[in-house]
């Protein structure tokens, strides 16, 4: 495996400036003759991506960029112009694009191998319109995770602002994954409908069991499809090491919930919540407490409503909360104000209607039982800003 680095002019002479960083990593052009290796320019991409955002770098999500594709009427991903990329990074907020290719280099029928690769990435200054470094990596294709990592080393290991993340720490999580396993993976997502996505990312969890990747996306799937047992099988795989841990977390919530496993949903968001502080996780914590018959569900739902008090479901979810502990007054303003919004919102009606005449719950009461309200998305937290422009 052979390296080879440019000077990265752009990280060495940074200097404070006013506009955070976004960085949109575009798949690599496919320089050799076969189309069958398109998904290794996709591979490269999302490797370069994760290990950006694992650095705490923020990056266009590889579904934002594929919108702004179509947004822009462009006819795939596989061979984009330097002026697409350009285009792109405006549609999506980007300014600063990574780019680049790979080709197949000959001799591989003397060594056994698939094939030998040389990749090459380059930075690029959307608002200066000014490429500002280059890097290199030359290597087997078997050892393609290995290369991915190193060349994403390269690239984000000079970027200031980024975390602690080291070296090691990125090739760790790429050096064990099987690059069949990869292949499929990638070809996953670059599928364009379910069946096919489904296929390509289960053949890739079975060739390699510890590759999270797969098992994310599965329970993505099956979780969108509210399909949560399945859901749940895929999303317990994921590791608290992987990049949208968080996220699978979540969901995974939600399927337990949804599922009746109330104690298991609680588990899950427990664990979470101290990292996703989040009134969406407060609110499904709170939901599934009051599932177990815990009165320290309130809690999590007053604090969810304090931290965005627009919100109906928060608003209905403390007032339901109130109801059953027969604070009927406080548990009327809340539904009165549920149905500022919602007018027509049944079960506040009802419930305001009970409070006002000082009826609680009782045994048997189908029509007031279970009506807690769950989150099923949310948006994480921003990260810091990190600010710098190339100094002149």
């Amino acid at each position: 495996m052979q390296r080879f680095l440019a000077p990265f002019f752009w990280a060495l002479t940074l200097v404070p400036a006013f506009a955070a960083e976004t960085f949109l990593v575009a798949p690599f052009s496919n320089r050799s003759k076969d189309a069958k290796l398109d998904w290794i320019g996709e591979s490269i991409s999302e490797a370069i991506r994760e290990g950006a955002e694992s650095a705490g770098l923020d990056t266009v999500s590889r579904e934002d960029r594929e919108v702004a594709i179509k947004k822009l009427s462009l006819r795939g991903s596989a061979q984009l112009s330097l002026a697409s990329i350009i285009k792109i990074g405006e549609t999506t907020g980007a300014n600063r694009a990574i780019y680049g290719q790979f080709e197949l280099l000959p001799g591989a029928e003397k060594t056994g191998s698939r094939g030998s690769l040389r990749i090459t990435a380059r930075f690029f200054d959307l608002k200066k319109i000014l490429q500002t470094g280059e890097t290199s990596e030359i290597g087997a294709i078997e050892d393609l995770p290995l290369l991915e990592a190193n060349l994403a080393w390269s690239l984000i290991g000079p970027v200031p602002g980024r975390n602690n993340i080291t070296r090691e720490r990125l090739l760790e999580k790429h050096r064990a994954v099987k690059v069949n396993a990869l292949e499929y993976y990638v070809r996953g997502l670059m599928a364009n409908s379910k069946w096919p996505q489904h296929r390509y990312l289960t053949q890739a969890a079975r060739l390699d069991p510890a590759f999270a990747h797969p098992h994310f996306h599965l329970g993505r799937i099956q979780w969108e499809d509210e399909h949560y047992r399945e859901a749940a099988a895929w999303l317990d795989k994921v590791p608290e090491d992987y990049p949208h841990y968080l996220e699978a977390s979540f969901m995974l919530a939600v399927s337990r919930y949804e599922l009746s496993e109330y104690q298991a949903a609680r588990r899950v968001l427990e664990k979470i919540e101290p990292k996703l502080p989040i009134p969406e996780v407060w609110n499904n914590l709170g939901a599934a407490l009051a599932r177990l018959g815990r009165s320290d569900s309130i809690q999590y739902f007053r604090r969810a409503h304090e931290a965005d008090p627009s919100d109906p479901d928060y608003q209905f979810n403390l007032g339901y909360a109130m109801w059953r502990m027969r604070d009927f007054a406080n548990a009327a303003d809340r539904f009165r104000a549920v149905l500022d919004r919602s007018p027509d919102d049944q079960d506040a009606i009802h419930l305001l209607g009970r409070c006002l005449g000082s009826n609680g719950p009782r045994p048997g009461d189908i029509r007031a039982e279970g009506l807690e309200r769950l989150k099923d998305g949310y948006t994480e937290p921003s990260r810091p800003d990190v600010k710098y422009e190339i100094a002149k």
